[in-house]
């Protein structure tokens, strides 16, 4: 058997560099690909699957997801994600429309298309407090409590007027006085491309990672007082791991809070029943899911195929979908190689 594996380095972490070694254990050969050259679907000629770990970068959203479904859908080829688990990662808006479709307990959402409608909701229908949320972004980093109509309608304005750039709200939004002197390039990079715009209609430089501007429609979802915390089930193949994030100082949000509580006891095992249901009906092979309670009842805010491994890793075992225990740690990408290498096998067998 012979897997080709695209190296992922993003932010620091890898999942291919844990990927390699464990295939190797396994007796599976293993070929080195590099996707983005001109002779991508050469390189994958010979293998008998391909694995790609892509992230939120506008970048890789737009290269890995679309590369992928070719591979998957027209060369045949098992991958990893495949496209019925990865194309709505860090779309909130698909995912909203998805776990819809598959009578998945959520929170009330709205999304909004169009400036007016979204307008006529904010001033008489909503119920305040909302959240208001980005379809893109990770650890909470576009998403923001509204407490009133007037505070509603310039999230409203903005996402049908200028749009709204990942990564420039909340703690990250530029400061006035730079704190570092990455920030104070970026802001003489704001100030010198404003000449060139008003007098060569250059459009300004755009950040490297978070280039493209959220536009267009508007996605608000219900407040949920009273969690404290949230809890993420992750589901791959036929297990489950668990945990709770707390809750950041003074603050709604979880994610992101590094404030993570291990214990398998805290774990609603509900919630692990209706993430097995939803990835088994949906036929994800690698989901997690983050949950907090409405009315004293779990429902799912958001799901998302990719995460930090060393999170899963601390759990100190995880759940069969019979929800029996399994005592000992795991890294997630070993057990994403148990289940690719098994898919491709069944799928010999089958042929």
């Amino acid at each position: 058997m012979l897997i080709g594996i695209h190296p992922d380095h993003v932010w620091g972490t890898s999942f291919s560099d844990k990927w390699i070694p464990f295939l190797k254990t396994l007796d599976v050969e293993v070929k080195i690909l590099d996707l983005l050259r001109q002779d991508a679907l050469d390189q994958v000629k010979g293998c008998d699957g391909v694995m790609w770990r892509w992230a939120h970068r506008a970048q890789d959203k737009q290269s890995a997801k679309m590369i992928l479904y070719v591979i998957e859908q027209y060369l045949k080829l098992p991958v990893f994600p495949d496209n019925g688990t990865a194309w709505h990662f860090d779309e909130k808006v698909a995912q909203k429309y998805l776990l819809q479709a598959l009578d998945v307990p959520l929170p009330e959402q709205w999304v909004f298309w169009s400036h007016e409608e979204a307008s006529e909701w904010a001033r008489s229908q909503a119920k305040y407090p909302v959240v208001f949320k980005l379809s893109v972004g990770a650890g909470a980093s576009s998403v923001a409590k509204v407490d009133s109509c007037a505070e509603a309608e310039p999230f409203i304005d903005r996402m049908f007027k200028r749009g709204i750039f990942p990564m420039t709200m909340n703690e990250f939004r530029p400061r006035i006085i730079p704190a570092s002197r990455r920030e104070a390039k970026n802001a003489l990079h704001r100030f010198t491309d404003t000449f060139g715009y008003m007098m060569l209609n250059q459009y300004p430089r755009l950040d490297a990672e978070w280039w493209k501007p959220e536009k267009g429609y508007a996605l608000f979802q219900e407040f949920l007082p009273g969690n404290d915390y949230d809890t993420r089930i992750t589901v791959i193949g036929d297990r489950a791991f668990g945990f709770r994030r707390y809750n950041r100082p003074n603050d709604f949000r979880a994610s992101g809070s590094g404030n993570i509580d291990y214990d398998p006891a805290g774990i609603d095992l509900e919630m692990v029943k209706i993430a097995f249901e939803t990835s088994r009906g949906a036929g994800f092979s690698c989901m997690a899911y983050d949950f907090l309670y409405r009315d004293s009842k779990p429902v799912v805010c958001e799901i998302s195929y990719t995460f930090a491994d060393h999170a899963i890793h601390s759990c100190p075992g995880h759940w069969d979908g019979n929800l029996n225990w399994h005592e000992g740690q795991m890294w997630p990408e070993d057990a994403q190689i148990i289940d690719f290498v098994e898919t491709i096998r069944r799928g010999r067998t089958a042929s």
